[in-house]
């Protein structure tokens, strides 16, 4: 009979092996979701200090919900061709081994990760950090409703710990259960319809300020150069606007790109996302000594918010737009003047236009 003592137990059930730095997943599925072992999974590494790192062929997709878990937890994506060659799924640089990918440092890019698809749908990608008092009325997930409305939608549709999505929309549902967890921390997935795609997460932490909340999405907006997407762009500064009526933010921002009407990821190149608004709540204002006055003169900046805790709106594409019009013409002056490093830390965006950059 094997003694108990020394029978090692397997790290997890996807797991197909583990070092003391990353654990190592194979996958051949066309899809890869937020299932209720992916997400497992990725508490048990972060639980002990690990990555995760998928490994799959160039033919997998990725949802946003696993996608977004696995660039925030600091994981990896590897894609393995049929040749045996390797490159990172998500920036294409190629690799030597499996382990390569969590080592930092420059590297040729795949020329087949440069193979572009044809884009079916305007994207937009948000994200909004919203702080609440941490109050028996509070209620969480309004954030998500207010930038649904990019989409032509008045709420999202479901919400859930991990996919598929089953729970309907429920803001006092959905806040108690985070109310629940407290002091934990708590992430879940919200999701649209087939009509008005979204795909995101909410998570909610305790601070010494009260209540964060922090709303990341990417929503769908009909075929590029539709008119909903052109009224999608004419709405965002509107909608940043709206986030000041209920709560208090401290950050939102709004990024547009073309990309899959599924929403899902391919480990090929995308197109860069362009800044659409931006949002500085009163914090920020107050943090990086701001005059609303001076900003809505130079920059065109709305002024929202309370008139004793003023927030700034800035917008940063034209309608009708020109050929060769970017919105990073018009951020690159506000970077300068703020400073982009601090701008980078309150936004925690990478604000230098490359594809890293929403």
């Amino acid at each position: 009979m094997t003694d108990p003592a020394f029978v090692t137990a397997p790290f997890h059930p996807l797991a197909d092996a583990v070092s003391d730095r990353w654990v190592h997943v194979e996958t051949r599925s066309e899809v890869v979701a937020l299932g209720q072992l992916q997400a497992d999974l990725f508490v048990r590494a972060a639980t002990t200090g690990r990555a995760v790192v998928l490994v799959s062929d160039e033919w997998t997709r990725l949802t946003e919900a696993f996608r977004d878990l696995l660039t925030g937890t600091g994981g990896r994506w590897v894609v393995r061709r049929s040749d045996g060659s390797l490159r990172n799924g998500l920036t294409g640089r190629t690799l030597e081994s499996v382990e390569e990918v969590l080592t930092p440092g420059p590297g040729a890019v795949s020329p087949r990760f440069l193979t572009l698809e044809q884009p079916d749908q305007t994207q937009f990608v948000v994200s909004a950090s919203i702080r609440h008092r941490p109050a028996a009325e509070t209620r969480l997930g309004r954030a998500s409703e207010i930038l649904s409305t990019l989409g032509g939608a008045t709420t999202p549709f479901a919400w859930g710990t991990h996919e598929p999505v089953e729970a309907p929309w429920n803001r006092d549902v959905l806040t108690a259960y985070v109310r629940s967890r407290m002091p934990a921390d708590t992430r879940l997935v919200v999701t649209g319809t087939e009509e008005h795609t979204f795909a995101g997460s909410i998570t909610a932490r305790r601070t010494d300020q009260g209540v964060e909340e922090v709303v990341t999405a990417v929503i769908g907006v009909g075929e590029p150069g539709s008119a909903e997407a052109t009224g999608a762009i004419e709405a965002s500064r509107s909608i940043l606007l709206a986030l000041c009526s209920s709560a208090l933010p401290l950050v939102a921002t709004i990024f547009t790109r073309v990309g899959r009407r599924d929403l899902t990821t391919r480990p090929f190149l995308r197109q860069d996302p362009e800044p659409v608004a931006l949002l500085l709540g009163a914090p920020a204002v107050r943090s990086l000594g701001l005059d609303p006055a001076a900003h809505a003169a130079e920059f065109g900046a709305v002024v929202g918010g309370r008139p004793r805790v003023p927030a700034l709106v800035y917008g940063f594409r034209d309608l009708p737009a020109r050929p060769g019009d970017s919105g990073w013409a018009k951020l690159s002056p506000l970077l300068d003047a703020l400073g982009r490093d601090r701008l980078e830390e309150l936004t925690g965006l990478r604000l230098g236009g490359g594809p890293d950059a929403a």
